[in-house]
């Protein structure tokens, strides 16, 4: 893996990219998931990253590590696959349908002469002012039907469906199905494995989207908006960012702190949901509207338990007009599972004739603790509780 490069200049880009060759292989499996880890660490945050393989990861151990990066940096990673080993139940392939979920990115298989195609669909994807309307995935075949609000702001809304026998449904909000001649382009379309249309200028409304495929298949549904918010989630109420973190830690009453933009009064966050990968409600949480509370973007949530599986965040409001709009998180969350307490001590500390002395002791935890002395068997001072 590597050398990275970093560049601005597309001259410099093409340049390295005619530098590449191929040497050694023999097995199958790449250095893959080493790489993302890379490329997540040296990329911003809400960074696009594309994964061109022929082949299934070798490196798979990392996977943890780049799971814990992407909900860091709220990044999304879409692989596109000429190749798996011939093997998609090894956990060296299962592992890019993990980091694809989690990232709102998705798993798209095709023949090298069709990666061109995709090229094609990249270069729309990457627009800075995407959101998220939806993002889930199946593990079987199974038909759904999406009731969403597109709200006045979303200038275009792209579905993408990634899974064999892909098929894709579009019902404005007069109940008619929309066709080509329908201001309905077809992105991408590969019949064994994948489908992207996009509809530009959407009337604001109530629409339906169902989605089908004859296997395992993700769904994600985005959109161009200048409305979409940030998440960061906290033990105490707070309204400083800095003060939350970006994963939840298991069994502890946990707030959230929501950072929206594009929203001025009177339009307003409604709600928060906690959603399945699959797309189903966990869990509805209210959010509380002070009309003269400064600064106006930022929302505390009541405290909940997190869920001990992997979510996704869903926020309902209104704009200014009343028109509905919903959001969904770029990334799903995973509860931090805490460890027990590390305790470090120095082995000696130096005491000095008839002056007073301190002993050190530093503990790090994700839990509240008790810290106690004792010395010879015997308690020394009090109990300190550390919430």
């Amino acid at each position: 893996i590597g050398p990275v490069t970093i560049t601005t200049d597309p001259k410099m880009f093409q340049h390295e990219l005619r530098e590449l060759y191929v040497q050694g292989g023999g097995d199958c499996p790449e250095m893959s998931i080493g790489a993302i880890k890379i490329a997540l660490e040296i990329s911003l945050p809400g960074s696009f990253i594309y994964v061109f393989t022929d082949a299934r990861s070798k490196d798979y151990k990392l996977t943890h590590e780049v799971l814990q990066l992407i909900q860091q940096k709220q990044s999304q990673v879409v692989f596109v696959l000429t190749g798996d080993c011939d093997d998609r139940n090894h956990i060296g392939y299962k592992v890019y349908e993990e980091i694809a979920s989690t990232s709102s990115g998705q798993v798209f298989h095709l023949d090298k002469k069709q990666v061109n195609e995709v090229l094609k669909w990249v270069e729309d994807a990457v627009q800075s002012s995407k959101v998220n309307l939806l993002s889930t995935d199946h593990f079987s075949q199974v038909s759904n039907t999406w009731q969403m609000p597109f709200d006045p702001s979303l200038k275009e809304v792209t579905v993408a469906l990634s899974g064999p026998a892909p098929d894709i449904e579009i019902q404005n909000p007069q109940g008619k199905i929309l066709g080509k001649d329908d201001s309905l382009t077809e992105l991408l379309h590969i019949p064994n494995s994948a489908k992207v249309v996009n509809i530009k200028d959407p009337q604001p409304g109530l629409w339906s989207v169902k989605t089908s495929s004859k296997g395992r298949h993700s769904v994600r549904i985005s959109g161009l908006s200048t409305i979409d918010f940030r998440a960061g989630f906290s033990r105490k109420s707070t309204m400083d960012f800095k003060m939350t973190s970006s994963r939840p830690v298991q069994g502890i009453p946990t707030h959230i702190l929501l950072n929206t933009t594009g929203l001025s009064p009177p339009a307003r966050p409604d709600r928060l949901e906690l959603l399945t990968i699959t797309g189903e409600v966990i869990k509805t949480l209210p959010i509380r509207y002070y009309p003269d509370r400064q600064p106006y973007n930022l929302w505390n949530i009541t405290e909940f338990i997190p869920p001990n599986e992997a979510f996704f965040l869903r926020v309902t409001g209104y704009d200014s007009q009343g028109f509905v709009f919903q959001r969904v998180s770029s990334v799903s969350f995973s509860s931090i599972v805490p460890d027990a307490p590390k305790v470090v001590m120095p082995a000696t500390i130096n005491g000095y004739y008839l002056q007073r002395g301190f002993i050190r002791c530093q503990v790090e935890s994700l839990l509240p603790f008790t810290l106690r002395f004792n010395r010879d068997g015997k308690q020394l001072g009090e109990d300190q509780l550390f919430r």
